[in-house]
């Protein structure tokens, strides 16, 4: 019996960015200093500035319209950082727009002139001393999506005395050496080192709770849009798994007729069910202080990723092994955008947290 997932949020943005999506070439290469022409697509489209105010050139739409971008782009195993530049940026920044400097780049990012990578993922890796008002950095900055290049990076650092900043500047102000790998999904992240850099006394957002504050609830964003994306992953891949058990025979039958495969993939299209049921209700909850209901989102949603992509693999049978592949490939996916912004180990320290009671 043929199955057709249904978009969380249907509409405009779901349909244009399935069809950018279905037509991305698959590329697993190292750093471009060039954008792809996918990348420049969403560019032209505006993707950064969705969730951007319109004081600042931006749409103003609520998350559930981001939502249905990285739900679309999920269901093609898209590794653009669309959920690090087009979500988790505006979310991050919109609390400084007052600063001249980061207004200024929030109109250069809706208009697609700017690109910026947050890197929100160890403090504690990147010192931080001063010179007068300049901050100097020493260490290293961790987790910066490179999939595409980016002209401006946000990231946390800290100094001798415990005291956390988040800090902003052009890439071109972070010489160092770049370490960088490729995921699974053809996702590059880099880890910079850098020794003794300056920067402008205006390179600091915001320091101590607020600065903590800020990437708390940037993280919350990423780890909700990246359950998104999962979303679209597994409802691909439960339409591509009962496709092929429907054409694929053994023994002069068709597999769907085995019981246990059908049972297998009745387990994916519950668990399918149940994680588009709960990502849709958190994002359309948006406005609620829910950090323990997303933990707890993402925590189950990082499970079942895991179980649906392997069961998709299997019962694909030995295809299911092969790159070439689709639902392999959005296995893979899944598996990496479960391990994005806080894997189901990070999830449970955060909800045993005091933070969070």
């Amino acid at each position: 019996m043929p199955f057709q997932a249904t978009p969380m949020f249907p509409g405009d943005l779901y349909d244009t960015t399935l069809r950018v999506a279905a037509t991305a070439p698959v590329v697993e290469t190292f750093e471009s200093q060039q954008p792809s022409e996918t990348w420049n697509q969403f560019l032209a489209l505006g993707w950064q500035g969705v969730l951007v105010s319109e004081e600042h050139g931006g749409a103003g739409y609520p998350l559930a319209d981001m939502a249905a971008v990285a739900e679309a782009a999920g269901r093609h195993a898209l590794a653009a950082p669309l959920v690090a530049r087009c979500a988790v940026l505006p979310a991050l920044l919109s609390g400084f727009a007052a600063q001249p400097a980061v207004a200024e780049l929030l109109s250069q990012m809706v208009a697609g002139e700017a690109s910026v990578c947050p890197a929100l993922d160890a403090a504690a890796a990147l010192r931080c001393s001063f010179r007068g008002d300049e901050p100097v950095l020493t260490g290293t900055v961790r987790g910066a999506d490179l999939t595409e290049p980016a002209s401006h990076l946000v990231f946390l650092a800290r100094t001798a005395e415990g005291e956390d900043l988040l800090l902003l500047a052009a890439r071109d102000a972070l010489p160092g050496l770049a370490s960088t790998w490729l995921g699974i999904d053809a996702r590059q992240t880099a880890d910079l080192e850098i020794e003794g850099v300056r920067l402008p006394a205006g390179a600091v957002l915001a320091r101590g709770e607020r600065a903590r504050a800020a990437a708390a609830r940037a993280l919350d964003v990423g780890a909700l849009m990246s359950c998104a994306q999962v979303v679209g992953a597994m409802g691909a891949m439960i339409e591509q798994t009962i496709e092929y058990l429907n054409t694929r025979q053994q023994f002069g039958v068709a597999l769907a007729t085995f019981q246990a495969l059908r049972h297998r993939t009745v387990d994916m299209y519950v668990a399918y069910e149940n994680v588009r049921g709960m990502v849709r209700q958190r994002v359309l909850a948006q406005g609620d202080d829910g950090a323990r209901e997303i933990a707890l989102v993402k925590l189950y949603l990082s499970v079942t990723a895991r179980q649906a992509a392997e069961a998709c693999i299997q019962l694909h049978g030995g295809i299911g092994m092969s790159r070439e592949l689709p639902a392999a490939r959005l296995a893979m996916h899944a598996l990496s955008c479960s391990l994005q912004w806080g894997d189901r180990f990070a999830q449970l320290d955060r909800l045993v947290s005091t933070d969070l009671h």
